[in-house]
């Protein structure tokens, strides 16, 4: 009875505690919200149009753009491809990214999503023609958290960082071989297939996919690192006319419409985070949020890749590879103090495997760089081009810290970050570093945002033994301004 009693006693005591916070709360004048609070309003709402009075169907746009400004050390051999003259350092300015998002929910159960924009233009692209579809998908929820879709999209596994969308970004921009297959079987990092996605178990969120390349059936003449697929009698054709790159041992893309199969699981031991429509991930909370994740992926793609090789007689005869690419990662986001500091954690381990000493190289918007043949020039490419990856092991870490508010009395964010990325790839005689330091200055979170950054990439030469290695490091610093509602 006496356990009764007190039982009831601060049952009461509860709800009288409850009602009088509550009449508190009531009763208390409303506080007008600041400037900053109401353009984060704004912001967070963006163009949207709601279509019912519950607010769960709704038209929705975003519009962005990624503006730069860079100079840096252009790699030994480059001219500028509009003069001829030999050049060693280039700048320019650009637009990195352009992009216009469409979308359509009805009832939180069918969803649409379009991504139309441009990437990559350069005071030396032609502009005219760089505008193209990126995502076109449509979206069934099958349960509470769960959906299945189809159509061209972003859904394809493998790792955190390679799903990332490009506004949410730590780094001024990704380390490229997260995105091994860009403009080569897939249509910036889209394909074309079904997926689901979701979340399972409370804490096992999920997404799988089977697709299709997405590539050209013009004919290339001749293999070259980082060049577009061929197909096997075009790998003959050059090996017969005796092409550079057509040697016995070197691995290159192959022409091909196997199916795909992709996946990436990850566990989520603190908060769950809300999947977004279009399957862009977030590397950047600015440690605001409290996200612990621990994930694995794979990629895998039947005879994507042909070896060049002999047989006992010494007849030469290409040999297809399967493409297998392994991934785990570790993502961490999380509070420090009470005065909006914070820190954001990321680390992935990439194992990829195409055939024997592939590689690609990379060169964001170098249409500026050609090579002087009449000088040693660098294997790698001319310009800013590097090797992204290839058959064998990458290491990718990136560290970021949001400064709290009292260090510079603002609501404004600012935030150091490193990174560094590790190579060791088989085609390559000696594995290499490549750093990043920059800081972001968040005036409203990643929708207005300044960030200013120096790289440091590897640069390869063939040395006096006849092999490809490290010779020296160049710089690169990039300026941005990121805009998006």
């Amino acid at each position: 009875m006496k356990r009764i009693l007190s039982t009831l006693l601060l049952t009461f005591v509860s709800l009288s505690i409850f009602a009088q916070s509550e009449q508190e709360e009531t009763t208390a004048p409303a506080v007008e919200k600041t400037s900053y609070e109401k353009s984060v309003d704004v912001f967070k709402r963006g163009l949207r149009l709601d279509l019912n009075k519950e607010k769960t169907s709704y038209f929705k746009t975003i519009i962005g753009i990624q503006a730069w400004w860079r100079a840096g050390e252009t790699n030994p051999g480059t001219t500028n491809a509009l003069t001829g003259d030999a050049i060693s350092n280039y700048s320019d300015f650009s637009m990195r990214r352009i992009r216009t998002m469409f979308y359509a929910n009805i009832e939180n159960k069918y969803l649409l999503f379009a991504h139309i924009g441009a990437t990559s233009n350069a005071t030396n692209s032609s502009i005219t023609n760089n505008v193209y579809v990126h995502d076109f998908q449509g979206q069934l929820k099958i349960a509470e958290k769960n959906y299945i879709g189809a159509g061209i999209h972003f859904w394809q596994g493998l790792a955190r960082l390679s799903r990332v969308g490009s506004n949410n970004y730590l780094t001024v921009d990704h380390p490229y071989f997260n995105y091994p297959e860009v403009n080569r079987t897939d249509a910036i990092v889209r394909q074309m297939g079904v997926f689901a996605r979701g979340n399972v178990l409370e804490k096992l969120g999920y997404q799988v996919s089977i697709n299709q390349a997405i590539m050209g059936t013009a004919p290339v003449s001749a293999p070259t690192v980082g060049g577009h697929p061929m197909s096997k009698s075009e790998l003959e054709a050059a090996y017969n006319n005796g092409e550079a790159g057509a040697t016995i041992g070197s691995t290159y893309l192959l022409k091909q419409n196997n199916y795909n199969y992709n996946g990436y699981l990850y566990w989520q031991f603190w908060d769950v985070e809300a999947q977004s429509v279009s399957g862009a991930s977030q590397m950047n909370y600015f440690g605001q949020k409290r996200v612990f994740n621990i994930g694995a992926g794979f990629q895998y793609q039947p005879g994507g890749t042909g070896t060049y090789k002999e047989d006992v007689n010494g007849n030469m005869y290409i040999q297809e590879n399967d493409i297998t690419k392994l991934a785990v990662d570790v993502f961490l986001s999380t509070p420090l103090g009470h005065s909006g500091g914070g820190f954001t954690g990321y680390a992935v381990y990439y194992n990829y495997q195409y055939g024997s000493n592939y590689l690609r190289t990379l060169h964001v918007m170098g249409g500026f760089a050609g090579t002087d043949p009449n000088v040693p020039s660098s294997p790698q490419g001319p310009g800013f081009s590097q090797y992204s990856h290839g058959t064998g092991h990458m290491f990718h870490t990136e560290l970021g810290y949001t400064l709290p508010k009292t260090i510079y009395n603002s609501e404004k964010k600012i935030q150091p970050y490193v990174a560094v990325s590790y190579k060791n790839l088989e085609g390559l005689d000696e594995a290499s570093f490549q750093s990043d330091c920059g800081v972001n200055w968040a005036i409203i979170g990643q929708n207005v945002k300044m960030t200013a950054a120096y790289q440091l990439r590897p640069v390869y030469m063939i040395n006096d033994l006849g092999k490809n290695v490290v010779d020296h490091h160049a710089g690169l610093f990039v300026a941005q301004l990121q805009l998006r509602i």
